[in-house]
């Protein structure tokens, strides 16, 4: 028998493991140091506090070892003179200066290009404040790193620019300067615009609708935007690549690679292999359950370049095998994906699970930083007497909250040691699992389900009472079908195809949301006794469509049943299950 791959293209393509250089795997060039102290600047992209988060909390899971504080300093509306939060030789003193950085990155140029068709004047004005800026800066702090950052791009892609050319062409022409400051002064500088771009190109490719939601505004990237933002600075300060690298060799029972990993217990048996596995890091979280933040993940190199961890098993002689991470499975592959390598850094494992609370923990101490900011110490600068009396001990307690926040956002990035599996399965389990698809072969004909009636045991309330059986995979309240919130398992619903058919094929999908986790698939003659013909545990935080084959039988009605549901809440309570449709095929001829 012929094991097909177990994971979708798509899917492989983000946990299936791509050979990298030899040089992105040293973390010892990084460009953050132990002791360091980094101020991000800039204007309402940089306040969003979303790019500069997902690089705090990369450097703070890759790096558990070392102390690097962070300070979120963007003012939106800000240009190179500077803006609402004060000129710029108020903004450098009060938001830079007071933190002693010794690093700081600066990205300003959406507001100062005026929104227009390039004008010298305007660029002239652009070009001395950011050499400005840079010298104000070295001449306080002469021993500061200093990154420069090309401003983020103004979404010409996934929308008709407004006038010939596009402001996008205009903020190019700034990037160039940028670097050419960078040049001169001797700093380091980041490409934030064309690799967006690159992004938007390929995810407009394949969904435009979905990619003209990465910038909404045009102007203020969302999330997934963000997210590949901050890979393109850290990719400038030459982050590593890797979380770890474990490769075992299940024929001569050994350990062949360990990198920036401890392994013991390795116990390699016929049927089931384990060991103990304690990193050095975490992988980088990645919510893959918004759609938009999927897309520019797909459409980039994110993984590739960031977000590596590894296991590498060679030598497997069964049909499959199920991964387990201290006790939970995490997925199943074959011999051939385990054999080239699964990264585990995009799958739902305890590690990502830690590293996601780790970034919780980020959001929320930036988030007071600029309470204590924002709300306190610029409003008040200028308040009575009485009120400035108070103030020094105010914002001297919120510091304190601050570091008390850090540290223990630290503490929680600490790796710990983890119990590994691999246990086989059998060629009978396989076939029951079926296959992922990306989208339904038309060789399989007409989809006998298509607008059929279907009942339940568990009805839906709450409008997500359609979509089961509309022949659209499209994720929505019209679109997917969902059970009651009941914490009552199992839960069902059946399809009835109205006349007997022979069937031989059924396929179903999940959306991205949701708790759903373990389905099994049973076709009946007369609606009371159902033969099992699939079975499958969905993966959390992943839109997933699976093929089940069959032998084929006669059969009217078509049931699902939810055996269960993962813990964790993805937009939903976990006790709803979601299903994007059903659809149901006659044997192949």
């Amino acid at each position: 028998m012929t094991v097909k791959p177990l994971l979708s293209r798509a899917l492989a393509a983000l946990i299936v493991f791509t050979p990298l250089s030899s040089t992105l795997w040293s973390q010892d060039e990084f460009y953050l140091k132990d002791g360091d102290r980094v101020v991000f600047y800039g204007d309402s992209i940089t306040d969003q506090r979303l790019y500069t988060t997902f690089t705090e909390t990369f450097v703070v899971t890759r790096f558990p070892d070392r102390v690097i504080d962070f300070v979120h300093s963007g003012w939106g509306g800000d240009r190179v003179g500077g803006g609402g939060g004060g000129r710029i030789d108020t903004r450098l003193e009060r938001d830079v200066f007071a933190y002693d950085p010794t690093v700081m990155t600066i990205m300003l140029g959406m507001n100062d290009g005026g929104y227009r068709a390039f004008e010298q004047g305007i660029f002239d004005t652009y070009v001395n404040g950011m050499s400005a800026i840079v010298d104000k800066v070295v001449a306080q702090i002469p021993d500061i790193r200093m990154t420069l950052i090309q401003p983020s791009p103004y979404d010409d892609v996934t929308r008709e620019p407004k006038f010939a050319g596009g402001y996008n062409a205009v903020l190019l022409r700034f990037s160039e300067a940028v670097q050419e400051i960078a040049e001169v002064k001797q700093q380091n500088v980041a490409n934030l615009n064309a690799p967006l771009v690159a992004m938007l190109e390929r995810a407009k490719a394949s969904n435009p609708e979905l990619a003209s939601k990465i910038i909404r505004d045009r102007v203020h990237p969302g999330p997934a935007g963000h997210l590949i933002m901050a890979e393109q600075l850290l990719k400038s300060w030459n982050a590593p690549a890797v979380v770890s690298v474990v490769e075992i060799d299940a024929t001569a029972g050994k350990l062949n690679q360990a990198d920036n990993t401890d392994i013991s217990g390795l116990n390699v048996g016929s049927e089931q292999l384990e060991w103990t596995q304690l990193d050095h890091a975490l992988p980088m979280p990645v919510d893959l359950s918004n759609a938009e933040t999927a897309l520019a993940v797909e459409s980039s190199d994110f993984v590739e370049a960031l977000n590596q961890q590894i296991i590498r098993v060679t030598g497997l002689q069964a049909e499959g095998y199920a991964l387990q991470v201290d006790g939970k499975e995490i997925g199943r592959f074959s011999p051939d994906e385990l054999n080239i390598g699964v990264n585990l850094a995009m799958l739902n494992t305890p590690m990502s699970q830690q590293a996601a609370t780790v970034h919780k923990l980020t959001i929320e101490r930036a988030n007071m930083h600029n309470m204590r900011w924002r709300t306190y110490q610029v409003p008040y600068a200028n308040a009575s007497e009485e009120i400035q009396a108070y103030l020094p001990n105010l914002l001297e307690s919120l510091d304190v909250a601050d570091r008390e926040l850090a540290n223990i956002q630290r503490a929680t990035a600490q790796p710990v040691a983890h119990q590994f599996k691999l246990i086989a399965i059998s060629a009978e389990d396989l076939l029951l699992e079926g296959a992922p698809v990306s989208s339904v072969p038309a060789s399989l004909g007409r989809n006998l389900a298509l607008g059929k009636s279907w009942v339940t045991n568990a009805p839906n309330t709450y409008g997500w009472d359609s979509g089961l059986t509309d022949g659209s995979w499209t994720v929505g309240k019209e679109t997917t079908f969902a059970t009651n919130d009941a914490s009552d398992f199992p839960k069902h619903v059946t399809v009835d195809l109205e006349e007997a058919a022979v069937v031989g094929h059924v396929v179903i999908g999940v959306p991205q949301f949701g708790s759903t986790r373990l389905v099994e698939i049973a076709i009946s003659a007369d609606g009371v006794d159902f033969t099992k013909v699939g079975r499958y545990t969905f993966s959390l935080r992943k839109k997933e469509k699976r093929l089940f084959d069959f032998d084929a039988q006669s059969a009217r009605y078509v049931r699902l049943t939810y055996l269960d549901h993962y813990d964790e809440q993805v937009g939903y309570t976990p006790s709803f299950a979601f299903t994007t449709d059903l659809q149901v095929f006659a044997a192949s001829k």
